[in-house]
């Protein structure tokens, strides 16, 4: 929350409010409050009270009234859920009163969107990010599936897939890793990416690009979750060797 409620003197705006209503829905199997609906409900809760507004823009361009609220006047409008919901809600609104709340949701979705963009995650790595998203803010994660397959675009079922390292070695090519990556990045299958570690200190890791994922997929790395690790498809190995003019071992 960018505003927090550490006494009954401060304001707290109704999209924050909602981001804390909704996270309560989903966490007893709850649909969301759509923006529009909660504020004709904030309107009406609220009628005859004192409130500042102000507008926001969407992303589909339109524009939404929003309303900033003070702490009694977010009770009020949360006690029309229901009784689990409000008790959720109100161990939020505690959780942000002793400045220990968790992330707001579309600040966090909106890191996770762009994480699968730029790391090109495999689609059971989406679902890791997502299941991560969840757990920091609190949101229901049970719609996640259990088990998601991987492979090739165009190609059904699962394909198995390993690190470079330990193809080459099976299938008896004689080249190391860092050359095998080298060539990959020359011509546009991988590419080197930065980030800063917790420490300062700026790391660089490999990430197949859009034209890659024909032959691998990017694993999220268990040591992080900013950064991938290539991995490639054991049945297209001898088709990536041989685009970079190497060979496989007879």
């Amino acid at each position: 929350m960018n505003q927090m409620l550490k006494s009954q003197s401060v304001t707290m705006s109704s999209l924050e409010l909602l981001d804390v209503i909704n996270a309560s829905r989903h966490e007893h199997g709850q649909g969301g409050l759509r923006r529009n609906d909660f504020h004709a409900r904030v309107t009406d809760e609220l009628e005859g009270e004192y409130y500042e507004t102000f507008v926001v823009e969407n992303h589909n361009g339109t524009k939404t009234t929003a309303y900033k609220l003070n702490h009694d006047q977010c009770l009020l409008v949360a006690m029309r859920e229901s009784k689990a919901v409000r008790r959720s809600v109100l161990e939020k609104i505690k959780a942000i009163e002793s400045g220990n709340a968790l992330p707001s949701i579309p600040a966090t979705m909106a890191l996770c969107e762009l994480a699968i963009t730029v790391l090109r995650p495999s689609e059971s790595g989406k679902v890791v990010m997502l299941q991560k998203a969840g757990k920091a803010t609190g949101a229901d994660t049970s719609f996640l599936p259990d088990y998601t397959e991987d492979s090739a675009p165009g190609h059904v079922g699962a394909m198995d897939t390993a690190s470079a390292t330990q193809l080459l070695r099976e299938y008896g090519v004689k080249c190391a890793a860092a050359a095998f990556n080298e060539r990959l990045r020359q011509i546009g299958l991988l590419e080197q990416r930065r980030r800063k570690s917790s420490g300062g200190k700026e790391k660089r890791f490999w990430c197949i690009t859009n034209e890659g994922l024909a032959y691998g997929k990017n694993v999220v790395s268990p040591q992080s979750p900013r950064e991938t690790q290539p991995h490639w498809y054991r049945a297209r190995f001898v088709e990536l060797v041989t685009l970079i003019g190497l060979e496989c071992a007879a």
